[in-house]
């Protein structure tokens, strides 16, 4: 199929994973990529308010970077590098070899989360969430192993676990067949989202690049063929409680509220002592203060 200049493009897909939801998304990230960080906090909301009607499967696209900069990429050459990247198969493959190829490096964080995903899917998105967590807002350099499996300690997955998957060829060909579906729905952008009703007969249809948060919703009612019914949000202290940590700009997207209004609101919840402010460099999020052990991930 050749690529079309329009953002919403009809596509197929051979076969599909089984879900029990109506609509299955597939959603191409980079976990280094900025707009994709703000990305996920957008569909964090989507999930929040109609993750009733589908599931989400994340594809790791990783781009070629520095450790700490990003290089990159014009949209036109992600093709160039799926066809490396499928060339080395014999390379990758070979668990003793990939590890200390510096070329490969760039996919060392994918390979992980492919790891964290023979977990389970939940343990795939919450490791996902937590590398990039260290890479936007800790500074961490996540091309290392200590780092990685510091991701995995922190989402209380079995670590030991992971560790042997993370140099196992499951991982590594679960990686290579992310890219395989990636250059079989033509995805040259990132983000990009792939919706897919329950009807493996039907198309598709794709969304390429950052759009709106009512694109989405327009799109899932179309598929859904249905008129949504929208869930409330849960408070603001409920929802900082289940996460790791937020910042003022994920809860304004969230929320539709202002800077002002959410940094009021924080105050309140810091001088009743439910959350705290952390700085760290650059860096500013706030934290449930309370018991966060054996918590669950709202998404």
């Amino acid at each position: 199929m050749n690529d079309k200049q329009y953002k919403n493009e009809p596509i197929t897909l051979s076969e599909q994973n089984c879900t029990k939801k109506s609509i299955e998304l597939y959603v191409f990230i980079d976990p280094l990529c900025n707009n994709c960080w703000d990305f996920s906090t957008l569909l964090k909301k989507f999930h929040l308010e109609y993750g009733q009607y589908f599931s989400s499967t994340f594809i790791p696209v990783n781009r070629y970077y520095t450790t700490k900069k990003l290089l990159e990429k014009r949209p036109s050459q992600l093709s160039f590098v799926w066809e490396k990247t499928a060339s080395r198969s014999d390379i990758l493959c070979d668990d003793h070899l990939w590890i200390d190829n510096k070329e490969l490096y760039p996919y060392y964080s994918a390979i992980a989360i492919k790891a964290a995903e023979l977990q389970g899917r939940t343990a795939g998105v919450n490791y996902l969430k937590k590398l990039q967590e260290y890479y936007f807002l800790m500074d961490f350099d996540i091309t290392k192993k200590d780092v990685l499996i510091q991701c995995a300690e922190e989402i209380a997955i079995d670590v030991k676990e992971f560790i042997e998957d993370l140099h196992s060829p499951l991982s590594i060909k679960a990686f290579q067949c992310d890219i395989k579906v990636t250059k079989e729905m033509h995805v040259t952008e990132i983000p990009s989202i792939v919706f897919f009703n329950e009807n493996i007969e039907e198309e598709g249809l794709k969304v390429t690049g950052f759009e709106s948060y009512q694109t989405y919703v327009n799109i899932l009612k179309l598929m859904t063929n249905t008129e949504l019914q929208k869930q409330e949000l849960p408070e603001l202290v409920e929802f900082i409680k289940f996460q790791p940590f937020v910042t003022i700009k994920e809860l304004c997207t969230i929320y539709e509220k202002s800077t002002q209004q959410i940094e009021l609101e924080l105050k309140k919840l810091i001088l009743l002592r439910e959350v705290k402010k952390i700085v760290r460099k650059e860096h500013t999020f706030f934290q449930y203060i309370g018991d966060t052990k054996k918590r669950p991930s709202i998404c």
